[in-house]
């Protein structure tokens, strides 16, 4: 690559960063209502440009006809979910229960085990338990739970997230704790390593709210746009130079 055109391919990489950002907050204030959502944090890396071979071995590390000394590419890093516990909201149904601590509930997603945050919890038409979206929540064996047609009020859920109706128990709600966690869609989450949990407190008639700050995720966006802007425009000087000096060429 010649060095004249570094510069583009530099802020290029900075321009689809911020893009990127732009698309991450963008998703995290869409969010902001969502129960138990947690918000992704994008990474970026500096990864310098490498010199030939031929100029490795003609110049001093520090030389500024290295490469590497003068230009660096903005690399994508990883999306990370923050795992911040978001306020707890009393909703009083006897069916919404929200994680106090670390932990996440277990629901069945096309034969597969997903996790969420989100408790907002209902009953099918058969009485099994299941979320928002019609998955059924599973009990510490993987099993789904059947609740039946009792009066909702004849549920109760203790803290160790054991269900009774009435008397009789009918299962205990599967909550783990998952390392490296990754959003799944649907607020739904995977990650790279589970284990049960035992660090927690469930609470019954309650709900726990997103973890996204509104307030700050606009003046995050807010900075994104002017860092896209700063990039965008020092792209556009870049090429004008260039155009100035190729039409400054064929004339001559």
């Amino acid at each position: 690559m010649a060095l004249d055109f570094q510069p583009i391919y530099i802020l290029a990489s900075g321009l689809f960063y911020r893009q990127r950002e732009l698309e991450v907050v963008a998703n995290n204030l869409a969010n902001v209502n969502t129960p138990g959502f947690k918000k992704v944090l994008l990474t970026a890396m500096a990864y310098p440009v490498k010199s030939p071979k031929e100029v490795l071995l003609t110049t001093p590390p520090d030389s500024p006809k290295r490469s590497e000394n003068n230009f660096v590419y903005t690399v994508m890093g990883k999306q990370k979910v923050d795992p911040t516990e978001g306020p707890l909201e009393h909703t009083g149904n006897p069916l919404d229960v929200a994680i106090m601590g670390k932990g996440f509930f277990a629901v069945e997603v096309d034969g597969k085990v997903l996790y969420t945050r989100d408790g907002h919890f209902l009953l099918d038409k058969k009485g099994y338990l299941v979320n928002q979206s019609g998955y059924p929540v599973l009990d510490e064996s993987g099993n789904k739970i059947l609740i039946g047609k009792a009066p909702l009020e004849e549920v109760k859920i203790t803290r160790e997230g054991v269900i009774f109706v009435g008397e009789r128990r009918v299962a205990k709600l599967k909550i783990v704790d998952l390392e490296g966690v990754k959003h799944a869609g649907e607020n739904l989450y995977r990650g790279e390593k589970e284990k049960p949990a035992f660090d927690y407190t469930v609470l019954q008639g309650y709900l726990e709210g997103s973890n996204v700050n509104p307030v700050k995720e606009m003046v995050r966006m807010t900075q994104t746009l002017r860092a896209y802007q700063a990039v965008a425009n020092a792209l556009k000087a870049i090429d004008n130079v260039n155009g100035n000096l190729i039409n400054g060429v064929l004339k001559v």
